[in-house]
């Protein structure tokens, strides 16, 4: 067992206004969802990975006993202290308020080698945008904050290959004698490791052997409506405002199933880069997303670029077909390089003058359901822009707005006949140590009481068909509805046979 001496915690408390105490321990014997279960009742978040080129996929974090929210409300931002109910910080943007907050922390800096070692988790809304950007401002009210973000009081980062968990514990500095503190944070840490080496495997549904009735899904399109605007888009293209946008409907549907079943059907049924489950609020938030929206480790920066779609095959020789028709599909090439140079303008904007590079252009990724062409873009931070720069220069992504981006999104708010919340948005952390990584609100539900939403886009272009654009929405929210369907049936309390 590894753990921080007191002599180290000693200075730092004496130093800092919130100094760390952590323990690593070997866990072979658990897995992620099993430590979330025994530690619920404190449990706010769980971030995975399934994507073997990123350096999450060796990690997950939980993040336990929230502390503080950091939330918009009616145009201005305070982060509230959970327990007492005071605000601690207050401004009239987010990146004031997170710098207030940080700053009222004032933590430790940390040297652990693990890419999260606390801070905020949480999400930036797509309507955020009308604060970045002179976009059109929708009249109908918002059903979630522009920005939404928790810091917890305890993290556990568990490494998936060595099987090493450390457990962190954030201590606020100066309220007791630091030999008390230490103490008080080490028995914090060994309540926590009891209650894990106690913890029983997730019990396991029995599988419905008959066929399951689809789940009803409503839809705020009707397919002639959607089709309507594929057309008004591909007019607006026509007369040279836009070059491509990203049309999306919203699905609902009514679940009787939990957050964390979701979440355990999804990572199975779709596992991708960005595994993520957040409660936070009134809401859960159950994503795989495969598209980064920006990484910045130190001034590195980083974007993922996602455009053209296909099903996957139904056999490997079938699945390689479609690979190579994608590759070879004008029409998708054409919209892929648009965005490649919209994520070199956006990360241009944050970078210094000619690092900007593409290390990979138009590569498959494959996923569950659908194969996408991928790329990659980089360049190196400006001395005067800060990570949060870097996240607005790329937000929302082109990927999910369009090109032009500003004129894109003023079509689509024109358009598109309710907001988009959570999709669209991000998904994102920003740690104590300055750096940001980021997902785009993609294959996301959003659970709220019995309601889950899900949502899905395609990117319209000058030779669009209508009818196939419709049905790509469709294609993509296909991993999702079938994994409410499965969760449904092995998980709810009166199971739909037929």
């Amino acid at each position: 067992m590894k753990k921080t001496p007191f002599a180290s915690f000693q200075q730092a408390y004496n130093r800092y206004g919130t100094c760390f105490y952590s323990e690593t321990v070997f866990a072979d014997g658990l897995t992620p969802i099993q430590m979330f279960q025994a530690l619920q009742e404190k449990a706010t978040y769980l971030l995975e990975s399934n994507d073997v080129q990123s350096e999450w996929s060796n990690y997950s974090f939980i993040g336990l006993s929230p502390i503080y929210e950091c939330v918009e409300e009616n145009g201005s931002y305070k982060t509230i202290h959970l327990q007492t109910g005071k605000v601690i910080a207050s401004a009239l943007n987010f990146e004031a308020c997170y710098q207030k907050t940080v700053s009222h922390i004032d933590p430790q800096p940390s040297e652990m080698e693990i890419p999260f070692q606390g801070g905020a988790v949480g999400y930036v809304s797509y309507d955020a945008v009308e604060e970045m950007e002179p976009v059109i401002k929708r009249s109908d009210q918002r059903s979630c904050p522009y920005y939404h973000f928790i810091f917890c009081e305890q993290l556990l980062s568990f490494h998936e290959q060595t099987k090493q968990l450390t457990l962190i514990q954030l201590v606020k500095s100066g309220l007791q004698p630091a030999e008390q503190a230490f103490a008080e944070a080490q028995a914090k840490i060994r309540t926590l490791i009891g209650k894990l080496e106690s913890a029983k495997a997730p019990v396991l549904p029995h599988m419905v052997t008959k066929k399951q009735l689809p789940i009803e899904v409503r839809s705020n399109y009707s397919k002639q409506g959607f089709i309507n605007d594929v057309n008004r888009i591909k007019a607006y293209i026509q007369a040279g405002d836009i070059f491509q946008a990203v049309l999306s409907q919203r699905l609902e549907m009514t679940v009787s199933v939990g957050g964390l079943d979701l979440y355990r059907v999804l990572r199975y049924v779709n596992p991708s880069p960005y595994l993520y489950y957040i409660k936070i609020g009134k809401k859960e938030i159950i994503g795989s997303s495969p598209e980064k929206l920006v990484q910045v480790r130190g001034d590195h920066v980083e974007i993922h670029p996602i455009a053209g779609t296909r099903e996957r095959g139904q056999t490997a020789a079938e699945d390689e077909a479609l690979a190579r028709e994608l590759l070879a599909d004008d029409k998708e090439r054409a919209e892929h390089h648009m965005l490649v140079d919209l994520a070199r303008n956006d990360v241009g904007k944050v970078s210094v003058y000619g690092s900007v590079e593409v290390p990979s252009l138009m590569e498959i990724g494959k996923f569950s359901h659908v194969m996408h062409l991928v790329s990659k873009v980089t360049g190196k931070l400006k001395p005067e822009a800060t990570p949060y720069d870097a996240l607005k220069a790329a937000f929302p992504a082109g990927t999910l707005s369009g090109a032009p981006k500003i004129r894109a999104m003023q079509i689509l708010n024109e358009l598109e006949p309710t907001r988009r919340g959570i999709y669209g948005g991000a998904i994102c952390y920003m740690d104590f140590n300055g750096n940001i990584d980021s997902c785009i609100a993609i294959r996301t539900i959003v659970l709220e009481g019995n309601c889950a939403t899900i949502q899905a886009g395609a990117g319209i272009v000058a030779d669009s068909d209508p009818e196939k654009e419709y049905e790509e929405t469709l294609n993509k929210a296909k991993a999702l509805i079938h994994a409410i369907e499965q969760t449904e049936a092995l998980f709810a309390k009166a199971v739909r046979l037929s």
